[in-house]
């Protein structure tokens, strides 16, 4: 009989331990599932300026440090992504039009990115060290 009070309560103390530990991991991926379905619950395609104000920074600082990384050129005033990023449909390219000063229209090809592109975003700014802001929020709470 002691011997099996002895087994229960390590059994207990080991779940107690598991119990823990599925606590913390919890909190730790409760925001990244947060951030997730506010992600995947758009279907539009958003600006890089848009996914830069997540972060706290401009599209220019963004297309630099995509720049930078190889994921991204600009050419004819466009950023395009290099081919390892091309075809798995990350971006999708709009053509406006305007008129200018003289009454001409003109077309401006713009670059926007999907939700697929939003999260490829995410997971790579995350391994450069950086967090959306509502992230960051959670962590200091």
């Amino acid at each position: 009989m002691a011997r099996a009070l002895q087994i229960a309560r390590k059994e207990l103390d080991s779940l107690r331990l598991i119990n823990r530990v599925q606590q913390q991991q919890i909190a730790e991926l409760s925001p990244k599932a947060t951030y997730y379905d506010l992600v995947l619950q758009c279907s539009d395609l958003l600006t890089t300026t848009e996914i830069a104000k997540d972060y706290g920074v401009s599209a220019i600082w963004l297309n630099k440090l995509l720049a930078k990384n190889k994921i991204q050129f600009k050419q004819s005033g466009i950023w395009i992504l290099y081919q390892d990023f091309a075809e798995k449909g990350y971006t999708s390219t709009k053509t406006n039009s305007y008129t200018d000063k003289e009454g001409v229209v003109h077309t401006k090809a713009h670059t926007y990115w999907t939700q697929k592109g939003r999260l490829f975003l995410y997971e790579f700014l995350k391994g450069e060290g950086y967090l959306p802001i509502v992230e960051r929020q959670s962590k200091e709470k």
